[in-house]
């Protein structure tokens, strides 16, 4: 294919290329729908010897209306108006597209979708659009080529059909034969490496860990999308419970040595922790022991101290979704965020959630106590046998059932007055319940549409209705009625919401949480004390004990929520921590090695001064000197150059470069020198004409003139193009000079 014909469709492609990425960058389907739709249309309906383009009016008129739609867009919210601008500046690339085509009008597209670029930019940090950004590039630089090539073909066209007479599409085009197809590739391919690899120096050498404030700005903008973990279980309201796959976060686990961990049982992520029960089927957490935390992004915040020799785990947690609730195997020992937050610690439960209009983490890593099971409590913070309970749950009904529960059972229905023995009894009668419920006739189901149909059920409170009625209810019931079971004989239990996954990714060696994942479970006061761990959920629908083999398409969505994963925290988030670890990993020793070089050089000059007296003075004197010297080296060059440059524009060479250029400002000095001689005479040669075609005429005024350079010509067109050599001080050349001396001499 032509080049000349190939720019048309290089430069529609990479403006519909920039709109898609603003649309995407917005997570705008419907601006991607219209918007991306009109551009594509654009191509048929306006190009074509019947092509249709919009008169100058319509088209300001439209620009005028987008102006409005977009100041009206702005007003949602003035404090981030990079997404009105970017719709703006969509609806005017589209307007363009529309328009009669002209060189200016490419021009103009083209700067518009560089702005699109730029502006979907500020406001992205998906994947997607970091492909797109890449092939944008790319593409952007072909075209930029193209388009000067285009514009060149434009002007010899417009100079041609202005010179013949001629309609400016009915002048021949100019010829582009293959060793221009060649060249372009060429310096194509050569231009996109030297740009990906000045990228990449630039990027690598120069840190700035952009992650937080960019995650900011796009939640700002484009509204945050949460996990759904809150400080609230509602029964009879909208349920965080889904099968869906989506990934909400990944966690990797550390020993004290650094080296990678995968637990023998699933990860459990424990979120909220709540105890009251605020009726008609909700529970809350404790409205006491809230203390706030200021944190600095990448420094490290101990929250209690522990014995030195205490073994802990790292979890690094990425999210892939936003979420207001810090999730933790165990009680935080100490926690890192990689942005500056505030959260709410509650001492009694040991969890963390971001404070109001604080900016939620994206990353970050929690220290945690070893401990069997992982995920219990190892501090007895305000914990002992007798404790009391803010907001239990109290129901006479459940009461009568669990006092049945344990009679069954042999128990006794009233806890011992000793505080071990109590303690023991807790975990007796947790045992139980958690039986009854885990292996009783309670069906599971995410399908609450029966809940509370009939009209005997419908006042009931719903622990008592699924407890003795109705028996059918997803983790959240089978917990709560486990809670309320203990809390009517008064012992210490806590409802707990998080996630249970044993989904670990080998190529990550990182573990794979999605919302599908999301759990409920409690927590019973035991011996210790501390608090223990019971899931009464029945165990084929706990998250950790359900099948985690992935087909291929789950491998495919886990494998592109990986990338996404790399992307955002090590190439967005590239921080100079970053960077000294990729160092060490490529190259150990490399900071040493340069601080031992430089301080081995130091040394030597040190000496030197030392041994030729000049003292501190020398270093001066020495700076100087190099500078003088790299001074007139560049000068010298460039002078050189210089002079080249006006040999070869002389000679009629100016599009020569490199070594056939320096070969040619060599030769061709006899020629310029003749050159000069005749401009002195007032016979200056037009640039337009060729060497030839100037000597043939002088030939009626000045025939020994002509003569002389017709001879000297010859030898100009063996050196241009046959590629003989004739220095400035050769005779013959010396010898035809002094010729036309004399014969311009006569001529006077």
């Amino acid at each position: 294919m032509s080049l000349l014909r190939l720019y048309p469709i290089m430069s529609f492609s990479l403006v519909l290329l920039a709109i898609v990425a603003q649309c995407l960058s917005q997570r705008n389907p419907w601006l991607l729908l219209l918007a991306g739709g009109l551009a594509a249309l654009s191509r048929a309906v306006s190009e074509g010897p019947r092509g249709f383009s919009l008169p100058r009016v319509f088209s300001l008129f439209l620009t005028a209306i987008a102006l409005v739609w977009a100041a009206i867009v702005a007003t949602g919210d003035l404090t981030q108006p990079i997404p009105a601008i970017g719709q703006f500046v969509v609806w005017l690339t589209v307007i363009k597209l529309y328009e009669r085509h002209t060189l200016e009008n490419e021009a103009e597209r083209l700067i518009l979708a560089l702005l699109l670029i730029v502006l979907a930019s500020l406001i992205s940090i998906d994947l997607i659009f970091g492909f797109l950004l890449i092939l944008w590039a790319a593409l952007g630089m072909v075209t930029l080529m193209l388009f000067q090539l285009n514009y060149a073909a434009e002007r010899v066209q417009r100079q041609r059909s202005r010179v013949l007479g001629l309609p400016v599409g009915v002048s021949p085009n100019p010829v582009c034969g293959h060793g221009i197809r060649r060249h372009y590739r060429n310096i194509s391919i050569i231009s996109i490496i030297i740009v990906f690899v000045v990228s990449t120096a630039a990027f690598l050498l120069f840190p700035r860990g952009l992650t937080s404030g960019l995650t900011t700005a796009t939640l700002n903008a484009l509204g945050r999308r949460e996990v759904g973990l809150g400080e609230g279980v509602d029964l009879l309201g909208s349920t965080r419970i889904s099968l869906s796959r989506e990934q909400v976060l990944t966690v990797g686990l550390t020993d004290a040595s650094g080296k990678t961990m995968q637990l023998n049982e699933p990860l459990r992520l424990r979120a909220s922790v709540l105890s009251a029960y605020r009726g008609d089927g909700i529970w809350g957490t404790e409205p006491i022991g809230l203390e706030t935390i200021e944190l600095q992004g990448g420094v490290d915040r101990t929250l209690f101290y522990t014995p030195s020799d205490t073994e802990l785990i790292t979890q690094d947690i990425q999210l892939d979704v936003s979420s207001d609730q810090i999730v933790s195997m165990s009680v935080p020992v100490g926690i890192t965020v990689d942005t500056d937050t505030t959260l709410a610690y509650r001492s009694a439960s040991q969890t963390m959630r971001v404070a109001h209009d604080a900016n939620p983490p994206m990353q970050y890593s929690i220290r945690i106590v070893r401990e069997e099971p992982l995920y219990r409590s190892p501090m007895a913070i305000g914990v002992s046998p007798n404790m009391d309970m803010v907001h239990p749950y109290s129901n006479s009904a459940v009461y009568d059932l669990a006092v049945s529960l344990l009679e069954q059972a042999g128990e006794p229905t009233s806890p011992p007055e000793d505080g071990t023995e109590r303690l023991d009894w807790y975990r007796s009668a947790a045992i139980i319940f958690e039986r009854y419920l885990k292996y009783g006739d309670f069906r599971y189901t995410l399908d609450l549409s029966e809940v509370g149909s009939s009209p005997e059920t419908a006042d009931i409170d719903p622990v008592e209705r699924f407890l003795l009625y109705e028996q059918f209810g997803h983790c959240e019931y089978f917990a709560a009625s486990m809670t309320g079971l203990c809390h009517s004989l008064q012992i210490p239990t806590r409802l707990v919401t998080g996630y249970v996954s044993n989904r670990f990714d080998e190529m990550a060696q990182r573990y794979i949480v999605t919302k599908s994942d999301a759990h409920a479970w409690t927590e019973v006061l035991g011996p210790g004390p501390g608090w223990m761990v019971f899931d009464p959920t029945p165990p084929a629908n706990v998250p950790g004990t359900r099948e985690a083999t992935m087909g291929p398409m789950d491998q495919v969505i886990w494998f592109w929520r990986w990338l996404e994963g790399q992307w955002r925290f090590n190439i967005l988030g590239f921080d100079s921590e970053t960077q000294e670890v990729l160092a060490d990993s490529f190259l150990p020793g490399l900071q040493e090695d340069m601080d031992a070089g430089l301080k081995t050089i130091g040394g030597w000059a040190h000496q030197l001064r030392k041994l030729i007296g000049l003292g501190e003075w020398f270093s001066v004197t020495i700076i100087v000197l190099v500078a003088s010297i790299i001074m007139f080296l560049v000068i010298g060059y460039r002078g050189r150059a210089r002079r080249c440059r006006q040999i070869l524009e002389q000679a009629n060479c100016p599009v020569v470069h490199g070594r056939e250029a320096r070969r040619l400002a060599a030769n061709l000095v006899f020629y310029m020198d003749m050159l000069e001689r005749l401009k002195r005479r007032g016979l200056a040669k037009p640039v337009w004409q060729p060497p030839g075609a100037y000597a043939e005429s002088l030939q009626g005024a000045h025939p020994v003139v002509s003569g002389i350079v017709t001879e000297i010509t010859k030898v100009y067109y063996k050196v241009r193009y046959g590629g003989a050599s004739f220095r400035q001080d050769d005779t013959r050349m010396k010898s035809a000079l002094a010729q036309l001396d004399q014969a311009l001499e006569n001529k006077s």
